[in-house]
């Protein structure tokens, strides 16, 4: 199944490709979508994952869009661009109650276009550790923000 999905998202058989996503684990679609970005490293597979959030909205899917965006697609002009706007889009679909959304937009602050403000990452270094106070990301991050804004 999972052999000719690469085969139906390049072919633009959409319709046959969802069915594989709804028949597999999240993960395993998750980890072959990527390993098949990179292997091609064509934007189709980015097409595909937007055509399935046009049906779906959820926090997951944007999550593995910033996934590709930040991973395989990151030689595209723009990828970060397009990752914070499925960062966010999935912070806010989890009512900033999840750690894990929240890092990957703190993730932002470091890339070379540097697209979350050293302030903002700050606060968001805080929304982390409110809701997980162990937070070794965040911990550091907010050390590292906080001697370089001094």
């Amino acid at each position: 199944m999972l052999k000719n999905l690469e085969q139906l998202i390049l072919s633009v058989n959409f319709k046959e490709a969802e069915k594989v996503y709804y028949n597999i684990d999240f993960d395993q679609f998750q980890n072959e979508l990527i390993s098949i970005a990179y292997d091609n490293s064509n934007l189709i597979n980015y097409t595909f994952l937007h055509y399935l959030l046009m049906k779906e909205d959820s926090a997951e899917l944007h999550n593995l869009a910033f996934s590709l965006f930040v991973n395989a697609l990151t030689p595209i002009e723009g990828a970060y661009h397009c990752a914070l706007y499925h960062a966010q889009r999935a912070v806010e679909l989890t009512n900033e109650q999840d750690a894990g959304d929240l890092e990957n937009l703190l993730f932002l602050n470091i890339v070379p276009d540097k697209l979350v403000s050293d302030q903002k990452a700050i606060e968001i270094c805080h929304k982390i550790l409110a809701l997980d106070p162990a937070n070794n990301t965040a911990k550091s991050s907010l050390k590292e923000l906080q001697r370089k804004t001094k």
